[in-house]
């Protein structure tokens, strides 16, 4: 029998060739990954029903109007511009409360209110213990009810040693708050120029007259004040998405979930050897290595949140991406709708006509092919800001060193930072490896 070796040669290489696009489309279809999202949302059944708004006015408060003299004191505008929108907004009638040793409700109209504010002659009051206030306030804000607190936050003990004592503010602050799951807070700082005068330092300046302070007739920059807002979860949130407290320095809120969002994976906004499937929101991974990384984009309808939550949303400090080993080779940015839009993107149709407010985008540096599961998650990480603002001590320090600080302010956040730690995921971002049959 004559054997054709020619047609036997060209059947193997056309059977290898087959085998191996077999192999190449089998193992690629194995790659597949579908993305979704969990979240825990409130749910919103409650009403504001009051609200309070509690003025610290120990004399150190003072140095932040400082009326007659030149210079930036938001202070005297902020109070009357968020009382009169809450009142509109909400459609009640804010209560206004003196706070410093003891708390008052002020027996005036709002318009004396805000004049004594301007002039400073609402501050007449006695050193406050601010583990005091803050407990008080929380303690009495009952449910329907927002309650809004201004203070400088800088604590006084008396005559106890505040800068080595101070924990004694967290231990008394802490069991309050961590006896309400359902307190939402969130915390706005401001900057203000500030009359040194009325500075008082942890030794309260020693009792001397005022000609002798350390910062007599100075003026003190970036000095900050804060606005705390309080209540049950879903009215803070309320709070919160009317932007009514705006012109802030920076921002942060406990125990508050994020609104509800909806993300989807893009189409085009992506490269390396990868494909996005936006009708089954799948993505395929071909090939990742690190001379030829893949990056895809997540896009985010943040349309409802705050504008303190918008902030979080964009601080990529907060993400955390599991399992660690894709972690170790997975690099994040987030970026808004402008900021991407600004980018030299060769198709931005895609990005003008989606719904989503934010991006985030991954690039894989490398890839592990086994791996079943991976996502992105957004922890309520308290900002570097927080930390960064708590100064040691306030003695014998010059203006410079006060700028951007508040004595002991660590004292307050570490409360609620251990009463609400960021232990479980906002929202989880997941890519999950469909099974082959």
């Amino acid at each position: 029998m004559q054997i054709n070796h020619s047609l036997l040669r060209h059947n193997r290489w056309l059977f290898i060739g087959v085998l191996f696009l077999f192999c190449l489309t089998s193992c690629t279809d194995k790659n597949i990954y579908t993305f979704s999202t969990s979240q825990s949302v409130i749910v919103d059944t409650l009403e504001v029903k009051g609200i309070k708004l509690y003025l610290e006015t120990s004399a150190s408060m003072r140095g932040y109007v400082n009326s007659n003299v030149a210079g930036t004191y938001p202070l005297k505008d902020v109070v009357p511009f968020i009382v009169t929108d809450l009142d509109n907004h909400f459609d009640v009638e804010t209560k206004l409360i003196t706070i410093s040793d003891r708390q008052k409700q002020f027996p005036y109209s709002k318009d004396r209110f805000f004049e004594q504010l301007r002039s400073g002659r609402i501050f007449t009051g006695k050193s406050s213990k601010l583990q005091n206030i803050f407990t008080d306030v929380i303690s009495k804000t009952k449910r329907g009810e927002v309650s809004i607190l201004i203070s400088d936050c800088i604590p006084d003990l008396g005559n106890i040693n505040t800068k080595t004592e101070g924990s004694k503010i967290t231990s008394h602050i802490y069991p309050v708050i961590k006896a309400n799951s359902s307190l939402g807070v969130a915390v706005f700082q401001f900057k203000s120029d500030f009359n040194g005068t009325y500075y008082y330092n942890r030794k309260n300046n020693n009792g001397v007259v005022q000609s002798k302070r350390p910062y007599y007739k100075e003026t003190l920059n970036n000095r900050p004040f804060y606005i705390w807002v309080f209540g049950e979860q879903a009215l803070v949130t309320k709070v919160l998405s009317t932007n009514i407290i705006k012109d802030y320095n920076a921002s942060h809120a406990y125990n508050i979930s994020l609104s509800e969002m909806n993300a989807g994976l893009l189409e085009k906004h992506k490269s390396g050897k990868i494909a996005i499937n936006t009708d089954k929101q799948t993505l395929l991974i071909k090939e990742i290595d690190a001379k030829r990384p893949a990056i895809f984009t997540i896009g985010i309808d943040g349309g409802k949140l705050s504008e303190v939550q918008q902030e979080q949303l964009l601080d990529s400090k907060r993400y955390t991406i599991m399992p660690d080993h894709i972690a170790e080779s997975l690099e994040l940015v987030v970026k808004d709708k402008a900021t991407l839009l600004s980018e030299k993107i060769k198709d931005k149709s895609e990005i003008q006509n989606s719904k989503y407010t934010h991006f985030i985008q991954p690039t894989l540096n490398d890839f592990e092919l086994e791996t079943t599961e991976f996502s992105i998650n957004i922890f309520n990480k308290e900002p570097q800001w927080i930390n960064k603002t708590s100064l040691d001590d306030d003695v014998g320090v010059s203006i410079d060193a006060l700028e951007h600080k508040t004595f002991g302010f660590n004292f307050i956040t570490y409360a609620f930072a251990k009463a609400y730690p960021a232990t479980a995921p906002q929202i989880q971002f997941i890519l999950t490896k469909q099974k082959q049959d």
